[in-house]
């Protein structure tokens, strides 16, 4: 009998590899292998006025895959830091921005079990229940009030949240999907085999020899 490596036995014995590696990808991710992509994707989020608490994903290469999270989301933040066009969503829709700021705007983004994507919810609050500032200081009550809930209508800000809130998810799906996927290749498997000093025994051609002399002499 001979100790080789797994890369030796991937040339030599592709059954067998194909069956040590099958059995190593069992417990391959048996620990919290999602910590860094957790860690990155918080900290973009937040970039973006955007609190993540909690994320949620399956990885099984089925159509019932997903990603998601709970947390809130800071509106005015966001409309500083994200565009519609060439311009943030707080230039484009300045009163609006003001009002959201005043009225401290928050959003909720939600998972539930029936629905594994994200559910955005803001309700707008804003309009109707601020005064005028900044450079609309000196409009009237009114008249503020119009143009706020006139930019609540143009912008779709919950529509526009929530498009953006799936394509973030999207995007950590597949950052999940591809470091599962990465964790779990032959190239990790052999890494793996050679790090541990992981071998395989074989039957090596001396042996054949001596059973082929064995029964030639028989």
């Amino acid at each position: 009998m001979a100790n080789i490596s797994a890369q030796e036995l991937q040339s030599v014995d592709p059954a067998k590899f194909q069956r040590e590696y099958s059995s190593w990808c069992e417990y391959a991710l048996d620990y919290e292998w999602w910590d860094c992509t957790y860690e990155s994707f918080k900290s973009d989020m937040e970039k973006f006025g955007v609190s993540v608490e909690k994320i949620y994903f399956i990885v099984s290469y089925s159509q019932s895959d997903y990603a998601s999270f709970n947390g809130t989301v800071d509106v005015g933040e966001w409309m500083e830091q994200n565009k519609e066009r060439d311009q943030t969503y707080a230039e484009a829709y300045p009163a609006l921005y003001l009002a959201v700021k005043d009225y401290g705007g928050c959003s909720t983004v939600s998972t539930s079990y029936r629905n594994s994507w994200p559910s955005l919810n803001w309700d707008g609050a804003c309009v109707g229940n601020t005064f005028p500032s900044g450079i609309f200081q000196h409009l009237e009550q009114e008249a503020w009030d119009e143009l706020v809930e006139e930019q609540y209508r143009s912008a779709d800000l919950e529509k526009m949240m929530q498009e953006w809130i799936n394509d973030k998810c999207r995007e950590l799906y597949d950052q999940l999907y591809e470091e599962s996927g990465y964790l779990t290749s032959e190239e990790q498997f052999i890494e793996s085999c050679d790090c541990n000093e992981v071998t395989f025994e074989i039957e090596d051609e001396d042996d054949d020899d001596d059973e082929e002399e064995t029964c030639d002499t028989l």
